[in-house]
C-alpha cells in the first residue's frame, strides 16, 4: 500500500519521468504544436490518477469503465486518428533518414485533426490509468517507461534530447530518495539537468539523426512490415520501381568482362520502352525483321558497312581525330561469375547474331543456355555529339542512289524500323504528361537533340538529389510522377526513368535500361572486374538512320568509391549543426513555461493545503494535542526546557494524552494551542533582538 508521505517527492519523480517519455516523442518527431500542453498535462493526469487511486482503489474501475465507454462511442475516430499518426511518424522517418517507410494505411482526411487529438487523449487516459497502476510498483513502472522511452530513442529521427536525460535522472532521483539519500539525488539531479540544457538550448547540436544502431533496427522493422523486398543489394531490378526503395551494393564479384577497352563501356541487359503501373514491363515481342535482319543486329551494321562515309559536309571542311564516332572493330568476351541476370548482357552497336540466346522483340537476348561465357564483336561509341552530328548530315538519297546493295538495304530497314519506333517509344501517361509542362525543363521538338540532352541533364542535376535510400513510393502514387514533383531524391532508376519521359516530351524516342557500366579506371591489361557496385540505369535515345544510344542523366559514376562518398554526403546532411536563432527560441519557450509553472505551483500548493486540512479534520483530540507537542519541542531549546516552560496545565494535558484513555476536551486542545502560539512568538521576538544587536 502506498504510504501517504511518498506523495511528496516519489510520485513527482514519477511523473516526471512520465512527463519526459511524452516529451521525447514531441521532440524526437520535431513536433513542436501543443508540445507543452501535452507534456505539463501528463504531469498532472500522472498525479491526479496516483490521488485518486491512493484515496480509493474502487476509482481505477470507474476509470476502466470510462475508455470503454469512450472506445466504444469513438472506436472508428480512433482508428482514424491512430493511423494518421503512424503515418505522420513514417513521414517524419522517410524524411530525415531516407528509411522508405511507405503509407501502407488509408486514413480518412476529412476530420484528421479531430481524430488525431482524440487518439492522443485516449493514449494518455490508458497510460495514465496503466502507470497509475503500477505507481506501487516501481520496478516495474521505470522497466514500463523504460521501455517506452528505448523505443523512442531507436524510432524517433531525433530521440537524443534533453527530455531524456531528464527521464533519466528522474528515475535515479527516484530510487536515490527511497534509500534516504537526499542530498545525494539532489547533487545527482543537478548534474543531469546540467546535461540537459545545452541540449534544450543548442537543439542536439552536432548529434546525428542517422546511426548505425538505430538504422538497422528500423530496417528490421521496415521488413516485418513492408517485406524483404525493399532492399536491393545490386544488379538487374527489371524495372521495378515500386518495390524497391533502397540499393545496398555489397561488392559481390558478378563477372569478368575481356576487351580492348580504356574508357566507358555500357553493357545493356534489360531494356523497356512501355511503362505500366509504376514499373517497366518485360515486352515478350517476336523477333522483330527488317529487311533480312533482326531489330537487335541493325546497329551493328551502321559502322560495319561504313555508313558514316555517307554524311555529307561543307566544302573544305577537314575531318580530325575528334569527329570519329565509333573505335575499331573488338572483340569481347564475358565471363559470369556468378549466374543471376535472365538477360544477356550486350554492349551497344554489337553483333547480335554471334551471341547464343533467344531475341525477344527489338531490345533485349534471353539467356537460353547455361553457358557461362560468350564472346562477340562491337563498335565502342567514341563521341556521341560527333554521332549526332552524322545523324544529321546523313544522305539518305546518296546511299540509295550510288551506294551498294547492302547499304541500300540497310537503308530501307532503318526507315521502316524508325517507322515503328515512332510508333512505339514516344508515349507518355497523361499523369507524368501534364506534370512535365509544369516542370522549368525546357525541352522541345524545335530544339536540337543535342540541346535537350544538355538541358535534361542540366535539369536533373540541379534539381534532383541523387542518394541510394529514396524509399518506396506512397499509396496510390506513380513513382516517376512522385520523384518529379514531390520527393525530388532517387538513384539512377529514378533518374533514368525520369529522363525517358523528357526526351518522350521533346519527340526524342527513348527507352529505360538496366546493366552495368564499367569505368575507365577498372581496365587492367585488357580485363575488368565487376561487381554489383557497378549496376546501374540509364536512358537510350534513338538517332534516325543510326540506332540507339546510352544518354547518362544520373550525373553519377558507378563503383564502391562513389557509393561510399554519397553516404558520407547524406551523412553531413542529416547532421544537426548549431542553430543560433534555436537559442533565442527556447529562451522564449522558456518564458511562456513560466506562468505555466507558476500556475501549477499554486495548484500543487492549494492542493497540499486541502490535503493538511484534510488529515487534520481526520485526527482526533489527542492526536493533535500529540502534534503540538512536537511543535513545543521545535520551538524550545530543548525537550526538557520546553516542558519546564511550560505552563503546569498545558504539561497536564500532554501527559493525559500520552498515557490517559480519557478523550481530551476541545478546551483543552484549546489551551496546548494558545501556549503554542505565546512560544512562537517569543521565539520570534528573540531572533528579532539578536539580529539587531548583530
Amino acid at each position: 500500500m502506498c504510504g501517504y508521505k511518498k506523495i511528496k517527492i516519489e510520485y513527482i519523480m514519477m511523473a516526471v519521468a512520465f512527463a519526459s517519455v511524452v516529451w521525447s516523442i514531441f521532440a524526437g518527431f520535431r513536433i513542436s504544436r501543443f508540445q507543452w500542453l501535452f507534456v505539463m498535462g501528463s504531469v498532472i493526469w500522472f498525479l491526479g490518477m496516483c490521488r485518486l487511486l491512493d484515496q480509493n482503489k474502487r476509482n481505477i474501475v470507474v476509470m476502466v469503465v470510462i475508455c470503454i465507454i469512450y472506445c466504444m462511442l469513438a472506436h472508428r475516430q480512433l482508428i482514424n486518428g491512430f493511423q494518421i499518426i503512424n503515418n505522420k511518424m513514417a513521414e517524419a522517418l522517410n524524411q530525415s533518414m531516407d528509411l522508405g517507410f511507405y503509407y501502407y494505411i488509408s486514413v480518412t482526411l476529412e476530420h484528421s485533426r479531430r481524430d488525431s487529438v482524440l487518439a492522443v487523449l485516449f493514449f494518455v487516459l490508458v497510460a495514465g490509468i496503466v502507470l497509475g497502476i503500477l505507481r506501487c510498483r516501481p520496478l516495474t513502472l521505470f522497466l514500463t517507461t523504460g521501455l517506452m522511452e528505448m523505443a523512442v530513442l531507436m524510432i524517433a529521427p531525433y530521440g537524443i534530447s534533453a527530455a531524456f536525460f531528464l527521464f533519466l535522472g528522474s528515475w535515479i532521483v527516484y530510487f536515490s530518495i527511497r534509500k534516504g539519500k537526499k542530498g545525494f539525488a539532489a547533487g545527482l539531479y543537478i548534474m543531469f539537468l546540467a546535461a540537459a540544457v545545452p541540449l534544450f538550448f543548442y537543439d542536439q547540436t552536432n548529434v546525428p539523426t542517422d546511426t548505425m544502431i538505430k538504422r538497422n533496427i528500423l530496417i528490421q522493422i521496415r521488413e516485418w512490415t513492408q517485406g524483404k523486398g525493399y532492399l536491393a543489394v545490386g544488379g538487374i531490378g527489371n524495372g521495378k520501381l515500386r518495390s524497391v526503395g533502397e540499393v545496398s551494393p555489397k561488392g559481390e564479384k558478378l563477372f569478368l568482362v575481356y576487351a580492348p577497352e580504356n574508357a566507358d563501356l555500357y553493357l545493356k541487359g534489360f531494356v523497356s520502352g512501355r511503362y505500366k503501373d509504376g514499373e517497366w514491363t518485360k515486352e515478350k515481342k517476336n523477333n522483330l525483321v527488317y529487311g533480312g535482319e533482326m531489330a537487335q543486329e541493325l546497329p551493328y551494321l551502321f559502322p560495319d558497312l561504313s555508313m558514316k562515309d555517307f554524311a555529307v559536309y561543307q566544302k573544305g571542311y577537314i575531318q580530325t581525330p575528334k569527329d570519329i564516332a565509333f573505335s575499331e572493330k573488338r572483340e569481347i568476351k564475358i565471363h559470369y561469375q556468378k549466374m543471376q541476370e535472365s538477360f544477356l548482357l550486350i554492349p551497344y552497336f554489337s553483333d547480335a547474331s554471334r551471341i547464343n540466346g533467344n531475341a525477344a522483340g527489338d531490345s533485349v537476348i534471353e539467356r537460353n543456355t547455361a553457358d557461362t561465357e560468350y564472346t562477340t564483336s562491337y563498335y565502342q561509341i567514341k563521341n556521341n555529339k560527333n554521332l549526332l552530328d552524322i545523324s544529321q548530315r546523313f544522305d539518305v538519297m546518296s546511299v540509295l542512289k550510288n551506294a551498294g546493295e547492302l547499304e541500300k538495304n540497310y537503308v530501307r530497314s532503318m526507315q521502316e524500323y524508325g517507322t515503328y519506333v515512332q510508333q512505339n517509344y514516344l508515349e507518355i501517361p497523361e499523369e507524368i504528361k501534364k506534370t512535365i509542362k509544369q516542370l522549368s525543363c525546357h525541352v522541345n521538338k524545335e530544339n536540337s537533340i543535342l540541346y535537350n540532352i544538355e538541358e535534361i541533364q542540366k535539369f536533373l542535376k540541379n534539381n534532383y538529389q541523387y542518394t541510394y535510400r529514396p524509399g518506396l513510393t506512397g499509396q496510390d502514387k506513380d513513382p516517376v510522377n512522385e520523384f518529379l514533383t514531390e520527393r525530388k531524391r532517387g538513384f539512377c532508376t529514378q533518374f533514368a526513368s525520369a529522363a525517358v519521359f523528357l526526351f518522350r516530351e521533346a519527340g526524342i524516342p527513348a527507352r529505360y535500361v538496366e546493366g552495368y557500366k564499367i569505368r575507365a579506371d577498372q581496365w587492367r591489361l585488357g580485363k575488368a572486374q565487376v561487381t554489383d557496385y557497378e549496376a546501374h540505369a540509364w536512358t537510350e535515345i534513338y538517332i534516325e538512320h543510326i540506332g540507339w544510344i546510352p544518354v547518362e542523366v544520373t550525373g553519377r559514376d558507378t563503383g564502391e568509391s562513389v557509393y561510399k562518398h554519397v553516404e558520407q554526403e547524406e551523412k553531413q546532411r542529416n547532421a544537426i549543426v548549431p542553430n543560433k536563432k534555436q537559442f533565442v527560441t527556447n529562451v522564449k519557450k522558456i518564458f511562456q513555461m513560466i506562468p505555466i509553472v507558476i500556475i501549477l505551483a499554486v495548484i500543487f500548493a492549494f492542493i497540499k493545503l486541502l490535503q493538511k486540512k484534510r488529515k487534520w479534520n481526520q485526527m482526533t483530540n489527542k492526536e493533535k494535542v500529540l502534534f503540538y507537542e512536537k511543535q513545543l519541542e521545535k520551538y524550545a531549546e530543548n525537550g526538557a526546557k520546553s516542558r519546564n516552560n511550560s505552563n503546569s496545565m498545558t504539561s497536564e494535558i500532554i501527559e493525559k494524552a500520552r498515557y490517559s484513555n480519557k478523550d481530551i476536551t476541545r478546551h483543552e486542545l484549546n489551551l496546548v494551542k494558545r501556549h503554542l502560539d505565546l512560544l512562537k512568538r517569543k521565539n520570534g521576538n528573540v531572533t528579532k533582538i539578536l539580529t539587531k544587536l548583530k
